[in-house]
């Protein structure tokens, strides 16, 4: 990226087509090595310019971070809630739906996994799924499934009557057991 430094100046105060070309080349870059089901190259790159353009409108100069950091902060952030939107439950019918294509009057299903594949990727499931519901408390049960739904820190910890703190802890405490 070539990589603009905004430190001594306001990003709100240069023109927006240089701010936008300064991180296209991240944002190509970061979106290329992203597989989302459901999303294509361009669905990405528009929401990391959307991160981008709102990171111009919130960037606060006096917190100490370069703007370069901030927007990149931002851009990760979203792209990375685009993912976490993209594999929730509610979202799995359109992530395994079949593609068709109508070429020339005829209709092709392309399938990109074999039968073993899908055997494989059962098994694994069905395993993590047992390991979450025999090794995690139920506090960490809940907490992890409402954040794996898309739900933030803060509206876990109203859902469950917890700080957004302890809602933090019981992820960390979850991710740690299911490592292991």
């Amino acid at each position: 990226m070539n990589d603009i430094h905004f430190k001594n100046c306001e990003a709100k105060n240069l023109p927006l087509t240089l701010i936008l070309n300064s991180f296209r080349p991240y944002i190509e870059q970061k979106v290329a090595g992203l597989k989302i089901p459901g999303a294509d190259r361009d669905d990405l790159c528009q929401e990391a310019f959307v991160a981008l353009l709102s990171a111009i409108g919130s960037y606060d100069e006096g917190k100490g971070s370069s703007f370069s950091t901030y927007a990149i902060e931002c851009i990760n952030n979203r792209l990375f809630d685009a993912m976490r939107t993209a594999h929730r439950k509610k979202n799995s019918i359109l992530n395994e739906a079949v593609s068709l294509t109508d070429e020339n009057n005829a209709v092709e299903v392309i399938s990109y996994e074999t039968p073993e594949e899908v055997a494989v990727h059962r098994e694994k499931v069905d395993e993590l799924m047992r390991r979450i519901e025999t090794e995690l408390s139920e506090k960490e049960r809940r907490v992890l499934m409402m954040w794996i739904d898309g739900y933030g820190y803060d509206e876990i910890g109203v859902a469950l009557e917890m700080s957004p703190k302890s809602v933090g802890n019981a992820l960390q405490r979850a991710r740690k057991k299911l490592k292991s």
